[in-house]
């Protein structure tokens, strides 16, 4: 089991298809998911790049939040290996005879790869900006609490 170990650097995946089938089950087509692994690596890679994170330098200095980073990319690929390719992408499916009545969830209708707000929380990318003080109207009439 040779899982990806530290250090990591761009365009490196955090993850490869060992480390999906340690964490989820062997995908079906294990070069699709090594493609959705560096893609969604990147992505996540572009995002901490967007929000002023090095991921990579994060990553590499701290097992935990490599651990983590692992986690959220194993993540949104799993969740795009379970929209099938060939068929209708629904989580559940229900059909009545009388008056005629057919349910689809969609799971993931496109396939596509995306994070969920409490995975990029968790790696510190999403929820971490301040505002400092802002003002959305002009001082007036000055201080009307002084004498």
């Amino acid at each position: 089991m040779a899982g990806v170990v530290t250090p990591v650097v761009a365009p490196d995946t955090y993850a490869n298809v060992d480390d999906l089938t340690l964490f989820w089950k062997a995908p079906d087509d294990a070069n699709r998911a090594a493609y959705l692994l560096k893609l969604s690596s990147n992505r996540l890679r572009l995002i901490g790049t967007d929000v002023g994170v090095d991921v990579d330098a994060m990553v590499n200095a701290d097992p935990a939040y490599f651990m983590t980073v692992q986690w959220v990319v194993m993540e949104s690929v799993k969740r795009a290996l379970q929209s099938p390719i060939d068929g209708q992408p629904v989580e559940t499916y229900g059909q009545t005879a009388g008056p005629y009545s057919e349910n689809f969830k969609y799971s993931n209708p496109s396939g596509d790869l995306w994070f969920k707000k409490s995975e990029l929380s968790a790696i510190g990318l999403y929820g971490t900006q301040t505002l400092g003080g802002l003002s959305t109207s002009q001082n007036l009439y000055g201080n009307i609490y002084s004498s």
